[in-house]
């Protein structure tokens, strides 16, 4: 078994050392946490949702209204009066 850094003595923040490698960070009071939220947000809900798969519910959304027009319409005539049933009433 190999004895690892740990295992010889060495403290937790002094295993290695990285070259090449920079890090950068803010502290949580300087981050904008909402920054590009709103029009982010929006753009890939709109894209993922809409545009690439509107071929899901833009054929059944307009087959339903058509459906829905078509009873309205038929309830509509089959709910009223006759009017030769009332000609000759004054």
């Amino acid at each position: 078994m190999r004895p690892t850094a740990v295992a010889l003595g060495k403290h937790f923040g002094n295993l290695g050392k990285m070259y090449g490698e920079h890090r950068f960070a803010l502290a949580p009071n300087e981050q904008k946490a909402y920054k590009g939220f709103l029009d982010q947000a929006f753009v890939k809900t709109f894209k993922t949702y809409v545009w690439d798969q509107w071929y899901y519910y833009i054929p059944q959304t307009i087959g339903a209204y058509l459906l829905y027009d078509w009873a309205k319409k038929t309830n509509h005539e089959a709910n009223r009066k006759n009017p030769a049933d009332y000609a000759n009433d004054q």
